[in-house]
């Protein structure tokens, strides 16, 4: 019983310590070898003398490889642990991206398949861990030095553009459903791959990107070939890496999205301006519809007191307004306004200039002939048109044939006589409306001579008897 209780609580104890403890799984599972070329000499100075080696090829499992531990002597033929952690062999605290970068761009890399490359790759590690000086000759003493600066350059260049990313021009927002081609400034977009959004293609050097309401951001990543970067180890022996790949690099990109408004503003024709050419015409509860360019009504909405619609919340599109009821006094604009909205063009105002209902009214004016039954036209009367309000208009005089012709806007006006021929009435007020676009009004108006009452001419024949008496009197007193 005491047996099993010690073999419990020792399984129990490695339980707890497991995620503790760190377990290689990849012990002396890698092969490590080269060729040297006994052509082509290495010279490293450090610690005050020259080192001189042939130049050994590495490889490790088959692929290429390299030594980064200088001075320290690697087993030929042997098996090696490998990690893709640094820090599990000699080399700790190690800044490895630019180690990683130099060997990824040297030797099999595209297009570096002379072993230059190797010797250009291998000559940068070493100086990057502390080796003084580095060169090359095609003898171990005296002979000529090989020189590879071109090779050392062009790792250099492509080691430092690996964290150059992707720049592109971009504008503080763009509306949905807008399009884009953006072309790197940077020209690198070709070395890396996309993430994260189905609505952006990289094509050659330009993104591609469809934006729409929500979340445009995308992550551009450098691309990847499934490997890693690889650290050899083995006791008593350097340290030996292979740089198929050295790190992940990428940068996320945010795109602001904004949709476009169009305002319909509403302006009357005749006084150009948003005051109404009549007194009882208003710019408000004019209705205007929103249409997409296939036809497709989308949305109305009626102007404000200012003679305003605004419609918003629109994608990239073209569409059309027009007015499907007009305002208090004014008639249906017929015309079709047509716009696009995209990234530049956000606003759009349409102005709508605004017809006011109006009427032709002629004005006849005749005098009644009792006696005969006629009318004749009655030429130059005065005549004053006043608005609801008794507001002066204008004034019209009848012509040879006893007319006047108005042209009113929306609204009720009073028409008065203000003239007469002597022994002629004058006819009452006329109200006139004017409601309906389009229609010739013809007003007759009759005035009368003026009758006397028949007591009045009694009077009238008793003041002229009245009148000869008296002359006949002043004459006899003349004679005598």
């Amino acid at each position: 019983m005491k047996n099993k209780l010690i073999i419990s609580l020792s399984i129990l104890l490695v339980m707890l310590l497991l995620p503790f403890v760190k377990v290689n799984a990849a012990s002396m599972d890698s092969y490590i070898d080269w060729n040297l070329d006994r052509s082509i000499f290495a010279h490293q100075y450090r610690s005050g003398s020259d080192h001189i080696t042939n130049l050994a090829m590495i490889t490790a499992n088959g692929n290429t490889a390299y030594c980064i531990e200088p001075g320290i002597v690697a087993d030929k033929g042997g098996t090696y642990n490998s990690t893709n952690d640094i820090n599990d062999t000699n080399l700790k605290n190690k800044n490895i991206k630019k180690l990683s970068l130099i060997g990824y761009y040297g030797y099999g890399y595209t297009n570096h398949n002379v072993k230059e490359y190797y010797m250009a790759a291998q000559e940068l590690i070493w100086r990057e861990m502390g080796v003084e000086n580095v060169w090359w000759t095609d003898k171990k003493e005296g002979g000529n030095t090989l020189n590879i600066e071109s090779y050392k350059s062009e790792i250099m260049n492509l080691v430092n553009k690996y964290e150059i990313s992707p720049e592109f021009d971009f504008k503080d927002k763009y509306i949905v459903g807008d399009e884009l081609s953006l072309n790197d400034k940077n020209n690198v977009l070709n070395g890396y791959e996309l993430l994260g959004n189905a609505d952006i293609k990289i094509e050659g050097n330009n993104i591609k990107i469809k934006v729409k309401a929500g979340d445009n951001s995308f992550n551009l990543r450098r691309k990847q070939n499934g490997k890693a970067t690889k650290f050899y180890y083995k006791s008593g022996y350097q340290t030996i890496g292979s740089f198929e790949f050295p790190y992940n690099y990428e940068k996320k990109y945010n795109i602001n999205y904004t949709y476009a408004k169009v305002i319909v503003d509403k302006l009357d024709l005749d006084t150009n301006s948003k005051v109404p050419s009549s007194l009882g015409a208003c710019l408000e509860g004019a209705i205007y519809g929103l249409y997409d360019e296939s036809g497709k009504l989308l949305a109305s909405k009626e102007t404000d007191k200012q003679g305003k619609v605004i419609f918003d919340n629109l994608p990239k599109g073209n569409y059309f307004i027009k007015e499907l009821k007009s305002s208090i006094g004014y008639t249906v604009d017929s015309e079709k306004h047509s716009f696009s909205l995209d990234t530049n063009n956000l606003n759009t105002t349409i102005k709508s200039y605004e017809r006011i209902i109006k009427n032709k009214v002629v004005i006849t004016k005749v005098l009644d002939n009792e006696k005969d039954k006629t009318c004749t036209p009655e030429q130059g009367i005065l005549f004053y048109v006043y608005d609801e309000r008794g507001n002066f208009v204008m004034e019209k005089t009848t012509d040879e044939n006893g007319n006047i012709t108005l042209e009113l806007a929306y609204g009720k006006y009073i028409l008065r006589q203000i003239t007469s021929l002597d022994g002629v009435d004058k006819v009452k007020d006329k109200i006139i409306e004017v409601t309906k676009d389009g229609i010739v009004q013809n007003i007759t108006l009759v005035n009368h001579n003026i009758k006397l009452p028949k007591t009045g001419k009694k009077i009238y024949g008793y003041l002229i008897l009245f009148s000869l008496l008296i002359a006949g009197v002043f004459y006899e007193k003349k004679l005598a």
